[in-house]
């Protein structure tokens, strides 16, 4: 199993989950011609894509998703909530192939078993991810407020894991946002910060994973250099098998 970013922050996520001849896409947060170009970069063609994974309905997790479906007949899995809430988003002229996920059923597309993971955040029915492939584990978690006592008993035993840390909440409470979208941001329902996200990489089994990818960093209220000590320090682990996603670069192939 293979995993590649083509970007993560407020402008826009979108990674690749590849297993043998199976490439998925999770997420597509930018537009369709943005898209088309950052896979290029890893070397794949929208017609490698077997499934779209959607994990909710805000517009850097979808903006690209139904135009890049329709244009090259691939199929979309998405919730319930997130489907009804991304409508406005679906041209009705469109025809695409909606799968839908099911609580915490587990499926599978292809070689790749996939268990949805419900988190906490301010959308319909968001889900995150983990794809299993010959005994190797990996789970994508961003979108959270706070780190769920199922999310720890899920991700137990994974072997990579890419995490969201969004921000350092000193740095957010100093910044000029209104204190609004502070609140919205740093509740509950809103995204994970930093010492939240290393509560839940010392919660887990961290010496059996790879790499760690740390991801939708925000750009005005967190640290490159503070997330990689952080979770260093967390885990004991070298700098080199503790990855950020780039919004714009991304981040290259990283083997399970």
């Amino acid at each position: 199993m293979k995993f590649c970013a083509l970007g993560s922050g407020s402008a826009g996520n979108s990674f690749v989950v590849q297993e043998s001849n199976t490439t998925l896409l999770i997420d597509c947060g930018f537009g369709l011609n943005e898209t088309i170009s950052r896979l290029d970069r890893y070397g794949i063609h929208p017609d490698q894509l077997d499934a779209i994974l959607i994990t909710h309905e805000h517009e850097d997790h979808i903006k690209g998703a139904f135009s890049l479906s329709n244009k090259y007949n691939i199929p979309i899995y998405l919730s319930h909530g997130t489907f009804k809430m991304a409508q406005k988003k679906i041209n009705t002229n469109y025809n695409i192939s909606f799968n839908f996920i099911h609580n915490t059923k587990p499926f599978s597309i292809n070689e790749l078993k996939i268990t949805p993971i419900p988190v906490p955040h301010d959308a319909r029915e968001p889900f995150q991810f983990m794809f299993e492939s010959n005994s190797k584990s990996l789970a994508i978690i961003t979108d959270l407020g706070f780190v769920t006592n199922y999310l720890i008993k899920t991700l137990k035993e994974i072997t990579a894991l890419v995490i969201e840390c969004n921000h350092d909440k000193g740095m957010l409470n100093n910044s000029d946002y209104p204190q609004s979208l502070k609140d919205r941001i740093g509740g509950m329902y809103g995204h994970l910060e930093n010492m939240e996200a290393i509560r839940l990489l010392k919660a887990i089994n961290h010496k059996g994973i790879s790499w760690i990818a740390a991801a939708h960093l925000s750009e005005k209220n967190n640290d490159e250099n503070l997330v990689r000590q952080l979770i260093a320090e967390a885990t004991n682990k070298e700098m080199e098998v503790i990855k950020v996603i780039d919004q714009k670069d991304g981040l290259n192939w990283l083997a399970v």
